[in-house]
C-alpha cells in the first residue's frame, strides 16, 4: 500500500512538473513584446499622453535575463531591457531616440565613451542607458537629482555612487511630493509602473533626469 501511494504521488509530481514545463513557455509567449524595436521617424515631440500609454502597454513584459547579450537572443524572443521602455514608448509615437543619439554623437562625440565599439554603428548603442544619459548631457537637458521631474522625463540610476549609468526608467505620473515610473529591471522580472521609491529600495542610486518636454 505504501509503495502504491508513493508511486501515485510520484506520478502527480511528474504530471505537475510537465504541466509547468509546458505552460511556462506558453505564458511567456503571450507576455513578450512583439512590436517594433527599430524606429526611423523623428517627428515633432508627440503628446506626452501617447508616450505614457505606449509605456504602460509594456506592463507585464518579461525582463531579458541576458540583458541584450549573446546577439540579443532575449530580445529576439520578445524580452526587454530597461532602455527599451523609453525607446519603444517614444518610438511608437514617431520620436526616435536612436536617430537623436546618432545626431548627437556625430555633432558632440566627446560626450560619449566610444571605446569598445560604443558608437552608432553598434546596434545596441541607443539601448544603453549610459548613452541616453550622455545624449541629455550633450543637449544640456540633463537635470540634477534635486530637479522636480515632469511626465515623460527619463530617470537615470547608478549601481554605486561613482559607478556608470546602468538603469533608466520613464516618468509616467507626477503628483504632489513624488512621481511614478515605468521600468523594466532584473529584480522586478516584468515591466511595471512603480512609485519613485521602488528603484531606490532595490539598490539603485538616483543619478539625474533627462528633460524631454
Amino acid at each position: 500500500m505504501v509503495v502504491l501511494k508513493i508511486e501515485n504521488n510520484m506520478k502527480k509530481l511528474l504530471g505537475l512538473f510537465l504541466a509547468i514545463v509546458l505552460l511556462v513557455p506558453i505564458l511567456l509567449y503571450f507576455l513578450t513584446y512583439k512590436g517594433e524595436r527599430e524606429f526611423t521617424e523623428l517627428n515633432s515631440l508627440p503628446e506626452v499622453r501617447t508616450v505614457i500609454e505606449n509605456s504602460r502597454s509594456l506592463s507585464g513584459t518579461p525582463y531579458d535575463p541576458f540583458m541584450g547579450m549573446y546577439d540579443n537572443i532575449g530580445g529576439r524572443f520578445g524580452f526587454i531591457v530597461c532602455s527599451d521602455v523609453p525607446n519603444i514608448a517614444y518610438g511608437k509615437a514617431g520620436y526616435s531616440f536612436k536617430i537623436l543619439l546618432e545626431k548627437s554623437f556625430n555633432q558632440s562625440p566627446d560626450f560619449y565613451d566610444s571605446s569598445n565599439g560604443n558608437n552608432p554603428s553598434n546596434p545596441f548603442f541607443h539601448r544603453r542607458a549610459r548613452n541616453l544619459f550622455s545624449y541629455f548631457q550633450s543637449i544640456d537637458s540633463l537635470k540634477s537629482v534635486s530637479y522636480s521631474p515632469q511626465t515623460g522625463d527619463l530617470v537615470f540610476y547608478r549601481k554605486s555612487q561613482n559607478g556608470y549609468i546602468a538603469h533608466v526608467a520613464l516618468v509616467t505620473e507626477v503628483f504632489d511630493g513624488g512621481y511614478r515610473v515605468m521600468e523594466s529591471a532584473p529584480k522586478t522580472l516584468f515591466a511595471q509602473e512603480v512609485d519613485m521609491e521602488s528603484p531606490i529600495e532595490r539598490g539603485w542610486i538616483l543619478a539625474g533626469f533627462g528633460k524631454v518636454y
